[in-house]
């Protein structure tokens, strides 16, 4: 009896830490599904956040380098920056602190005449920027116009005062208000599994207030995420809409086998404890790259937001400076010059943004918002009008272009203004990488089981298997002396994969150092 009270408690014992266990594994993976949930939400709002940014950084610079803008002059560039997507419901610039020029006009006129010094709630923010000389977040709030919404706002410095002062002359501020109903609707906000709860009004962090959800949703047992935004930060909880069903089929398992079967419990514990310690490295393991990826994630948020604040001023400033160069009188001496260039200044902006959009491309292919327009596409007629635009770029480095494209190849459906970034892409890596008197040849078909089949080669300085590999990941570049003397982000060969991929195709690379490169895309044709 003795010895039978031993086993049974013993086995009630281990019945009862292997519960705990289990309930300890039910509550972990809980949190590492609430924890993909908000990875995802935060990487999307920052990047929709960052297109808005964005438009206020192009803003910025053509102001500062033109002053005494007139309100007509301001309607034109900001109408321009409209047309780009983006949850930005209107513009507005400030001087000396007061709002002069808003667009669209109609519909804000009434704020026209506001001084940021006098407006409550506004005016801390204001002068926060001023002093600073940073972009400020406000918000969520109702504007003045009565629409609830975020206002960025950067102060504008000019560039005429450069010379004499480091950061230049305090003009005043230039202002984009955000739609934030829509902003957080589109980042999935509503979710079907959490409550998604939002705090740090006026981009305070964890001492702000809570403006979207439910405040218990911040309690220590809810996941817990940082944004990033101008000014500061928010906070993202999720906390789970239904309760989370501890007591399982496993767990009362355990427990009638525990309690009628002391031998079988005690065999099936053994077992189970050693099946436990298995899956606890495994949890671990997961719970190790889940933490990589998320710091991949952030490492990639911070790159984007960087890349935007470094490259969209030089490149808004370009513009603006190419602007001004080409509207010179026709009585200015060396007219013809100065249009060469601004031409190459514009040129070279362009190219900056080409950069930017490759990089936004990316992100949304790897979140999963790219979406696609499947249409009819002859692949003969993509790859002759990419041709006709690289001639001069293929002519000026001494290359060979051979197209044996056959006029009668029968259509594919797929995306055409994807499959023709692919062909732009691919085409600009084999002029980029190939010696002067090389050769470039394009060759497709149909294939016998009703695919078509493109093939690109060149008789460039081709890769290793290892330099292969940088090549294909997001932002590598070889080392190759070609390389070196190119420019680029290291995201043609990704981006190209990624768009075949999600157009249902394959993608094939082979290439040989000193020898060249072969590339094979296969798509269906229907």
């Amino acid at each position: 009896m003795a010895w039978s009270v031993f086993v049974i408690v013993t086995i009630i014992s281990l019945t009862i830490f292997i519960e705990d266990q289990e309930r300890n594994n039910i509550q972990r993976k809980a949190k590492l599904n609430s924890l993909q949930a908000l990875t995802v939400i935060r990487a999307d709002m920052e990047r929709e956040l960052n297109k808005s940014l964005f438009q206020l950084g192009a803003l910025v610079a053509y102001i500062s380098v033109n002053p005494d803008i007139a309100s007509e002059d301001f309607n034109i560039f900001t109408q321009s920056l409209f047309r780009q997507k983006s949850h930005i419901t209107s513009l507005g610039a400030a001087p000396d602190l007061v709002i002069k020029y808003v667009y669209p006009y109609e519909e804000n006129k009434s704020v026209l005449g506001h001084d940021y010094r006098q407006i409550e709630g506004q005016r801390e923010l204001a002068f926060q920027a001023r002093d600073t000389g940073q972009e400020v977040m406000a918000g969520p709030l109702v504007s003045l116009q009565g629409k609830y919404v975020l206002i960025a706002r950067a102060p504008v410095f000019l560039a005429e005062d450069m010379g004499s002062q480091a950061e230049g002359s305090f003009w005043g501020l230039v202002s984009v208000l955000i739609d934030a109903k829509g902003l957080f609707e589109q980042v999935g906000v509503q979710n079907e599994d959490y409550i998604i709860s939002m705090r740090g009004k006026d981009a305070k962090g964890q001492s702000g207030e809570l403006f979207y959800g439910n405040p218990d949703s911040f309690a220590a047992e809810n996941t817990v995420l940082s944004v990033a935004v101008p000014g500061g930060t928010w906070q993202l909880s999720a906390q789970p809409r239904k309760a989370l069903n501890i007591l399982s089929r496993e767990i009362i398992t355990i427990r009638m086998v525990g309690l009628f079967f002391s031998l079988a419990v005690l065999t099936f514990a053994t077992f189970r404890l050693r099946h436990f310690r298995e899956r606890e490295v495994a949890d671990k393991k997961l719970s190790r790259a889940l933490l990589e990826a998320e710091g991949a994630n952030r490492a990639k948020s911070e790159f984007l937001a960087n890349m935007s604040h470094e490259l969209r001023t030089p490149l808004n400033a370009i513009i603006g400076f190419s602007d001004l160069i080409t509207s010179v009188s026709e009585k200015t001496p060396q007219k013809d010059k100065v249009c060469e260039y601004a031409g190459d200044i514009n040129q070279s902006g362009q190219h900056l943004l080409k950069i930017i959009n490759e990089i936004l491309d990316l992100s949304k292919v790897e979140s999963g918002n790219f979406t696609t327009t499947i249409e009819t596409v002859y692949i003969q007629d993509i790859a002759e009008n990419v041709l006709r635009m690289l001639r001069g770029a293929i002519d000026k480095s001494g290359l060979k272009a051979i197209n044996n494209i056959a006029d009668d190849l029968p259509p594919v459906e797929s995306d055409e203004r994807m499959i023709k970034q692919v062909f732009l892409n691919l085409f600009s890596n084999a002029i980029k990488f190939t010696p002067k008197g090389g050769t470039i040849t394009l060759y497709a078909d149909v294939q016998k089981d009703g695919k078509m089949k493109i093939i690109l080669t060149d008789t460039g300085v081709g890769m290793t298997e290892n330099e292969l590999v940088i090549a294909l990941q997001a932002f590598g570049q070889t080392d190759s002396y070609l390389v070196r003397r190119q420019q680029g982000t290291g995201l043609g060969l990704p981006l190209v994969k990624a768009f075949v991929e999600l157009l249902d195709g394959e993608f094939h690379i082979q290439s040989e150092t000193g020898v060249g490169t072969e590339i094979t895309l296969i798509f269906p044709l229907a």
